[in-house]
């Protein structure tokens, strides 16, 4: 098959007479909209022809012609975490696949300061992720607005992670250790993805009355968990495991710990969240609860796509992982033992 000459462009109307169907068969398969309306069969082939004649979709035209930009934007609380990473990769995968692009928006910097405007670009959309209640209100400006990693409240639709249960299989770890002082290192971040993590500890370590439970907040800075830890650790009555709510924070009880000398995964048990990619590699490699935040990028964009082409939408919940590595082991019988 010889496509059309190499001085100009190829056009839609060389693919629908290549491949022996009309414009607006073309149209329907490279814009992702054939299904229920074309055969399988036969969107592959106007796909393979595409491919063969090295067809490129005019995002401009498409957009004038269409009404839209093609872009989403993903509002993450901070660039500075790589766990939004993860998600921007998950939302541009599925992006990618249906001809959107995403653009990512840093909420604040990692001090959590510092206003949000609402979004005024050009955009067809906006993705919500890790943000408080206020923030996510912020949001609305008549736009689709899908939420990432958040309490359903019934005015957005919503993607989130079974933290609840990832926190019951992190204390049901612990507890099978022996470990009954257990500490957790609170991120003092507004989103509810925080405070979703601490209710869950709360209702579970009240479950379980032989545990003596406490608490202590932090920023997501390791720097900030060292010196925050460093008296808490030195107490005789120290915990024997912490669970903090982010890989980084445990970095930092990493550090609290190697200075006062003790010995992470056999004096004392840390517990990370996200299994960020430095949680294997430090030493002791980092027990964490792992999270799926590529997909939850990638489910959140599929909902986009799914409110835009006018589907119903139900809230979806992934589940979560529990890694277990060398940061845990048995409780200590005296915690005075180094």
């Amino acid at each position: 098959m010889k496509g059309p000459e190499a001085s100009r462009a190829v056009t839609a109307t060389d693919v629908a007479r290549l491949a022996q169907v009309s414009q607006s068969t073309v149209s329907l398969v490279l814009n992702g909209k054939w299904r229920g309306r074309i055969r399988e069969e036969t969107a592959r082939r106007v796909m393979a022809t595409a491919r063969e004649l090295s067809y490129q979709v005019n995002q401009a035209a498409r957009s004038l012609r269409l009404g839209s930009t093609g872009t989403v934007l993903l509002v993450v609380p901070t660039l500075e975490n790589a766990a939004f990473s993860a998600v921007h990769a998950g939302a541009a995968r599925a992006g990618a696949t249906n001809g959107i692009g995403v653009v990512v928006f840093p909420l604040s910097a990692e001090d959590g300061c510092g206003p949000f405007p609402v979004p005024k670009q050009a955009i067809d959309g906006v993705l919500a992720c890790s943000m408080s209640a206020d923030d996510v209100a912020e949001l609305r400006s008549g736009l689709p607005l899908v939420v990432l990693d958040d309490t359903p409240t019934g005015h957005a639709p919503t993607v989130r992670m079974d933290l609840g249960g990832g926190m019951a299989h992190i204390l049901a770890h612990l507890t099978s250790l022996g470990h009954r002082r257990i500490m957790h290192v609170r991120a003092d971040r507004p989103a509810s993805t925080f405070t979703d993590r601490a209710r869950a500890f709360d209702q579970c370590t009240l479950s379980h009355p032989d545990i003596t439970a406490s608490h202590v907040s932090c920023s997501l800075d390791p720097r900030h968990v060292r010196d925050q830890l460093m008296t808490v650790l030195a107490s005789p009555s120290r915990p024997t495991a912490l669970v903090c709510d982010d890989d980084n924070m445990a970095m930092g009880v990493y550090y609290a710990a190697s200075t006062l000398g003790l010995t992470v995964g056999e004096g004392l048990s840390v517990v990370g969240f996200n299994d960020l990619p430095l949680a294997s590699l430090v030493s002791p490699s980092l027990t964490t609860l792992r999270l799926p935040l590529s997909d939850l990028g990638f489910h959140g964009m599929q909902m986009f796509v799914d409110i835009r082409n006018g589907a119903t939408v139900e809230d979806v919940v992934l589940g979560t992982d529990l890694v277990v590595r060398r940061s845990t082991g048995p409780a200590p019988v005296s915690t005075d033992a180094v």
